[in-house]
């Protein structure tokens, strides 16, 4: 059952959809596949990214997220600020040029490889 759903297609439509609602004036937060989005983000704009590891630094079958290596400092009201600051004078500054329009090269089949998910999906309402 599992191989016959396109569930990476179905994640991208959710989080289209949660981006949307979360981009209305009344929202307070945002839902959906955030890993998905924040590794899209990192593999476009270079200049918002963290320290990338070295392909040679994954192990076989180890999902593309893991490219990517960053701290995450505890949290605190003014770290947060400090942070939300920096990242959209870093969004306002972006140009054309900063922007990685093809992350993966012109044959991004010959570069990017398969890997596989091994493991149960859960899902759940949360009340």
């Amino acid at each position: 059952m599992l191989g016959e759903y396109a569930w990476g297609a179905g994640a991208l439509a959710y989080l289209y959809r949660q981006l949307g609602i979360a981009s209305r004036a009344e929202a307070k937060g945002v839902s959906g596949c955030l890993t998905l989005l924040q590794c899209w983000i990192y593999d476009h704009f270079p200049t918002l990214r963290p320290t990338r590891l070295e392909p040679r630094e994954l192990e076989r079958g180890q999902a593309g997220a893991f490219r990517w290596r960053g701290t995450a400092p505890r949290s605190s009201k003014r770290r947060d600020a400090e942070m939300l600051a920096y990242y959209r004078q870093a969004i306002d500054s972006l140009t054309p040029q900063s922007v990685s329009w093809t992350p993966y090269g012109r044959s991004p089949h010959l570069t990017v490889r398969r890997t596989l998910y091994q493991g149960l999906l859960r899902f759940a309402e949360i009340a």
